[in-house]
């Protein structure tokens, strides 16, 4: 039995980060030897990872791997004296200026002599999350600090452009840095350290230090392992792995077209270096059926193609009472999303029942906007931006049913949880996901795309027909858990690999 490797940019928070774990947890499930390859820099992602293991979303037995952390080195590598502080040697003798702006809290060092040294970002817990270093008020480099030791440190021209980015381990050693050309602000080149063999090797670009990593780690299996590849900017890295040094699988977790997000919509250029290369796949796992015909009959290779749906995480059911006015919507805040015409629709919804209400949970880069329609629609009280929740499926479960008027969705697992907790959606009928996992008038309704009288009249329906909501529930999970089960999901999956496996000639 193959290594299964799930290789995406990192781990965060959303839709992509959530159904990676799902895998995890599935093909650990099932005896695999399972590994999470990230390749960003963050210098939290152990406590992250912790943090997930904590909260059962990473079994113990799934191991990760990122080049950051692997260069970093451990913890006996390290020599505390030698840890790289921010801060002057004489920091004790600077004076300080405390503040807050629209950011947060900040400080700023002086000389007793005057001159403007540095300025520093603070965490609310008062801890330093960057500082500024100046020179006669000119920004000369910038230290991100995890732990009270920087991680990393960008450095600047005199008129302010990026020319050199360094990455640190603990103990002070840089073990990689990146040039960059000011005036493009493309890199010029990656030298990578070694600490113990006192070499320095040169790669064009971040990227080709991520493929030589990569190609590293997979050399390391005896038998070559299965590599899925989930996120635009990592598939590429993994189609330039030596040919039978592992089966590589791409998978997408979004649409292919770019916006006005139509079937002949102009194709998303985040992936072209994937769309140019499809005959160097070994697999390219689409979400749904509709999604792979399309991509086949515009991008051809047909036979590269497979279909496996994301595995939903089924837990025991949520012990929550329903609120007969509530409906949720839990989701990223991003113009993707589309949210405000969900408001927009509510604000229809609330002048027929006034007793409804629409809470929002999740955080993103829309809030303000979002925030600033209720409040000209005079829906505030009535609609509630309620932050992010870790526990989405108790919002869902207390709801009558809950909202999703993306303009896109490959295949979203918050209306697959939706359906799980016995709560119906009411969603735009966009490509592709909504129509894959609600049959509508069953388990919810399908509208369409902008249709904000549609879907007001749908939410109405649900909310002064409670019979007609708790039917359509009970329909959606027992639709839901058939069709995402592990065991449905795995098959799907074990298909692709002996797929795979034959067009890599490893079967």
């Amino acid at each position: 039995m193959r290594a299964i490797v799930l290789a995406v940019h990192q781990l965060g928070s959303g839709g992509v980060t959530n159904a990676v774990l799902d895998q995890a947890q599935m093909f650990t499930g099932a005896g695999y030897e399972t590994w999470i390859a990230t390749l960003d820099d963050s210098p939290a992602m152990t406590e992250h990872a912790e943090q997930l293991r904590r909260r059962g979303r990473l079994p113990a037995g799934v191991k990760l791997a990122n080049p950051h952390l692997e260069a970093r080195g451990t913890p006996a590598d390290e020599t505390p004296a030698g840890t790289r502080r921010s801060g002057p040697e004489d920091s004790e003798q600077l004076l300080a200026e405390t503040g807050d702006d629209r950011h947060g809290r900040y400080r700023r060092l002086f000389t007793p002599g005057g001159e403007y040294r540095s300025f520093e970002r603070l965490r609310s817990d008062g801890s330093i999350k960057h500082v500024n270093h100046f020179e006669n008020r000119v920004l000369v480099r910038r230290d991100h600090i995890h732990n009270d030791a920087v991680h990393k440190s960008t450095y600047f021209t005199v008129d302010g452009r990026e020319n050199r980015e360094a990455f640190f381990a603990p103990s002070g050693f840089c073990y990689v840095q990146r040039w960059i050309d000011p005036a493009s602000g493309k890199g010029a080149g990656v030298y990578a350290s070694e600490r113990g063999s006192g070499t320095v090797t040169r790669f064009p670009g971040m990227p080709d230090w991520h493929v030589a990593w990569l190609q590293t780690f997979v050399d390391r299996f005896e038998t070559p392992p299965i590599v899925i590849s989930q996120t635009a900017s990592v598939i590429p890295k993994m189609i330039r792995l030596r040919r039978a040094s592992a089966v590589r699988i791409a998978m997408m977790h979004n649409s292919q077209v770019a916006t006005p997000f139509s079937i002949d919509s102009p194709l998303r250029s985040d992936y072209n270096g994937t769309f140019s290369q499809l005959e160097e796949l070994d697999a390219f796992a689409i979400l749904s059926e509709a999604q792979r015909v399309d991509m086949a009959r515009r991008l051809g290779s047909p036979e590269v193609f497979t279909v496996v749906p994301n595995a939903l995480h089924q837990t025991s059911e949520v012990p929550v009472r329903r609120d007969p006015n509530l409906v949720s919507i839990v989701s990223r805040l991003a113009p993707q999303k589309a949210i405000h015409e969900a408001i927009h629709a509510f604000a229809r919804v609330h002048r027929k029942l006034p007793h409804a209400r629409l809470e929002i949970y999740g955080d993103g880069a829309v809030k303000g906007d979002l925030q600033e329609t209720i409040e000209t629609l005079g829906l505030s009280g009535i609609v509630r931006l309620m932050g992010r929740t870790d526990s989405p499926r108790e919002v869902m479960a207390r709801s009558v049913c809950t909202l999703s008027t993306s303009e896109w969705e490959a295949l979203p697992l918050s209306i697959a949880e939706s359906l799980v907790v016995r709560t119906p959606v009411v969603a735009y009928d966009c490509l592709y996901g909504p129509s894959t996992l609600i049959l509508d008038g069953r388990t919810g309704y399908l509208v369409p795309r902008h249709g904000r009288e549609e879907l007001a009249r749908a939410v109405i329906s649900l909310l002064k027909n409670p019979r007609l909501a708790a039917a359509m529930g009970d329909a959606g999970r027992e639709d839901i858990t058939s069709r995402l089960s592990f065991p449905a999901v795995l098959g799907a999956w074990r298909a692709t690999f002996e797929h795979a496996e034959r067009r890599a000639g490893l079967s």
